[in-house]
């Protein structure tokens, strides 16, 4: 018996020796370059050596895969390695995600420095205002923000004018500058798509479920929905958005080793942000506003029943209303609440293999938290589910392949984040009211499952590379390569055979 399972690990050996050697330079080589001879991930080669996983990931980022389309191939104003890409995919030498280029403005650094830190080609520009060296404390005051064209972007109109149409987004404004710590974003709140008139619980309907009244907290009481004289936003057939201009100062890179972790999911100045639409979480990469996963009431949006046009609905119209406490007046606008499905982070998952959808990558960037975190869709990495803590977030690799704290879109509340994370099992103490939190995965800081345990370490090292072990951590860095994979599976069929 021993000599015949000597001589199955003999051959074992020899399968495994042969399957290491099956790729060799050239086709790692192809697979960097966007020609992935059928593999979705040039990581799934089995001896993928870190000099190519180091280059895959520069390649990547350099690239910046935020939008589809083409962007002319300028040698005098694109680095080598992008012309080079980008001529030969004009010319069809290269296909796939390594072609999808920004639309950057030729020339334009302000604006490729922009998309490098997450923001849309059409959002980027030097008309917007020079931000200061240092990020807001909470008090927008004395920052200067991108200006926003008051004769179109403050001046339009739900439903009339040109501007109303696809091809201008529907009239959705959003610009973004950024300096060496903090973007600065300033919006018009409007989506860039299309919206029907709303109204919470039905035309002719208030604003309150009974539960909020029964709780004395329904703070539209004297409104109908429908009723044309509650104010700007509200015609016959519901309440729709009225432009209205906020800002938003948020670090390029959150911190998850502060010491006051974890924090109010509203909170703005123990991160070092700062912003004018109080009630928000963050902001999406149009502009919209996210906010909590309740209402005005301290019930969750499914709780109180209401449905969602995209993730989000406009605020009650109170722009007749003099308001003081909870609810500040103005007229109706436009937020999410929930994951915007409509968006194309979700949409690149969802339309279906035909016409190109990605289920099986980490999904795209919704948004930024405001303690400087990414929001991303609902998937992770190879299409998994993510494995959060109980703000919402956890360490792992994002759509670019960096490892990063960075929180994901549920369908479940608290829809993006009940608190600022890394949650360390206290986010129960963050909570002013009904409890939000999500379930957690038991253990005080959350890594998802295949992440690399030298990457996580290098990008904590860039905070404080003690940080981690103070704490309690999923078991996350199990093998995951075939070659690991294929080995676990023949010691158990050598274990069998030996029994």
């Amino acid at each position: 018996m021993k000599r015949s399972a000597l001589l199955l690990a003999v051959l074992v050996a020899a399968t495994v020796a042969e399957f290491e050697m099956s790729v060799d330079e050239d086709a790692m080589n192809r697979c960097h370059r966007g020609q992935r001879d059928g593999r979705p991930r040039c990581g799934e080669y089995a001896n993928l050596p870190k000099r190519h996983e180091r280059e895959r990931l520069e390649r990547i980022n350099r690239i910046m895969k935020r939008e589809s389309g083409s962007m002319p191939c300028d040698q005098d104003k694109m680095p080598a390695d992008k012309y080079e890409i980008c001529v030969k995919c004009k010319n069809g030498e290269l296909e796939g995600d390594v072609c999808d280029m920004p639309k950057c403005k030729q020339g334009d650094t302000e604006c490729e420095e922009c998309m490098k830190k997450g923001g849309r080609p059409d959002q980027c520009g030097a008309e917007g205002g020079t931000p200061p060296e240092e990020g807001g404390n909470g008090d927008v005051s004395n920052i200067v923000f991108p200006t926003l064209d008051n004769s179109t972007c403050l001046s339009i109109s739900w439903g009339t004018g040109r501007e109303f149409t696809a091809d201008n987004n529907f009239g959705n404004c959003m610009k973004m500058t950024t300096n060496a710590t903090h973007r600065f974003i300033s919006t018009n709140n409007v989506p860039n798509f299309y919206m029907n008139p709303y109204c919470p619980i039905g035309l002719g309907k208030g604003y309150c479920i009974q539960a909020e009244i029964d709780a004395g907290k329904c703070f539209f009481s004297g409104l109908t929905c429908g009723d044309t004289n509650n104010g700007p936003g509200t015609n016959d057939y519901g309440d729709v958005w009225v432009p209205q201009e906020d800002n938003y100062a948020i670090k390029l890179e959150g911190d998850p080793t502060l010491p006051n972790r974890p924090g109010d999911m509203y909170d703005a100045s123990k991160v070092g942000a700062a912003k004018t639409n109080g009630p928000t979480v963050g902001v999406a990469v149009n502009g919209i506003g996210i906010q909590g996963p309740n209402d005005a009431g301290d019930v969750s949006i499914d709780g109180a029943g209401f449905q969602l046009n995209c993730g989000g609905h406009v605020t009650p119209p109170m722009g007749n209303e003099d308001t003081t406490g909870e609810v500040p007046s103005g007229p109706p606008k436009y937020h999410f609440h929930k994951a915007a499905e409509c968006m194309e982070a979700f949409t690149n998952a969802s339309k279906g293999l035909a016409d190109g959808a990605k289920p099986n990558v980490h999904a795209g960037l919704v948004g930024w938290a405001t303690d400087g975190f990414g929001i991303y869709a609902y998937q992770d990495i190879n299409g998994d589910k993510p494995v959060v803590d109980e703000c919402g977030g956890h360490f792992g690799p994002v759509d670019t392949g960096e490892v990063k704290y960075h929180y994901h879109s549920r369908v479940i509340v608290p829809y993006t984040l009940a608190c600022q994370g890394p949650a360390l099992g206290k986010c129960a103490t963050t909570q002013r009211g009904t409890n939000y939190c999500h379930s957690g995965c038991g253990y005080e800081v959350c890594v998802q499952p295949g992440t690399k345990q030298s990457d996580l370490e290098e990008y904590l090292a860039k905070f404080d590379e003690e940080w981690l072990s103070k704490y309690t951590v999923n078991p996350y860095n199990s093998a995951s390569t075939p070659t690991a994979t294929l080995l676990t599976l023949i010691a158990s069929v050598i274990l069998l055979f030996l029994h």
